[in-house]
């Protein structure tokens, strides 16, 4: 007997943020209580539903429970390495099924990303505003850019994409689909053994912004990256 899991629904962007963790997420009346709401009902462990009581993240709570989540994979023998975002990258074999379980028990599927939203938009102005702000303030687009604009472009340069991770009464993995653009495409096995998204997905060609800048240009990825203006004179100049 096999049995089908959808285990994520994601959406691949061509900015792979790199931010540091070093602020706490206590803002007081946190604006997004609703999303806390939502995370408390979806929470799988002790760990997570303490955090979320109160409706903060802070810093040492969000590094207790990647530590334990860390933790768990190497008490297992898992190989992986984490980014600044605390996103994990596996190499070699690994346990499809353990590191479910592992991601259950503590970090769950959404902690780390409730986590960096809270850190990076505290008062949750709408995202396409907040980008494109940012880059009016930094001089990267004229001063008329509009979150309407940022949504045309952002749009331009994104996969959108829903995949499936097919296992068998064992918990090992043995198949996988991906829906892009309502098309489905078999998950293909890369050089280690683990599924991954299709080659024949096609790659968004490079868009560039009102003024010349690219889209793929390091700076509008600074934006992604860290928006507030606190963080103006600390982006790298280029």
């Amino acid at each position: 007997m096999k049995r089908i899991i959808c285990i994520f629904a994601l959406v691949s962007v061509l900015f792979l943020s790199a931010c540091s963790a070093s602020e706490s997420t206590d803002t007081g009346a946190s604006p997004y209580a609703e999303e806390f709401a939502e995370a408390r009902e979806k929470a799988t462990s002790d760990i997570q539903r303490e955090i979320l009581a109160d409706d903060k993240i802070t810093d040492a709570e969000i590094e207790e429970v990647v530590a334990s989540f860390k933790a768990c994979l190497n008490e297992h023998g898992i190989s992986f390495s984490m980014d600044s975002r605390y996103n994990p990258s596996f190499s070699g074999e690994h346990d499809t099924d353990v590191e479910i379980k592992c991601t259950e028990s503590t970090v769950g599927d959404y902690l780390t990303e409730l986590y960096f939203k809270i850190k990076y938009n505290p008062t949750k102005v709408e995202e396409n505003a907040l980008y494109a702000s940012c880059l009016v303030r930094r001089g990267l687009v004229p001063d008329d850019f509009t979150a309407e604009d940022f949504k045309y472009y952002d749009d331009k340069t994104r996969i959108k994409s829903k995949g499936y991770i097919e296992f068998d009464e064992d918990g090992n993995t043995i198949g996988g689909t991906v829906t892009h653009d309502g098309k489905t495409y078999d998950m293909v096995q890369d050089e280690n053994g683990d599924f991954v998204n299709p080659s024949e997905i096609p790659m968004p060609t490079e868009t560039f912004l009102p003024g010349g800048i690219s889209m793929f240009d390091d700076r509008v990825s600074d934006c992604y990256t860290d928006p507030r203006p606190e963080s103006d004179n600390t982006v790298i100049q280029r």
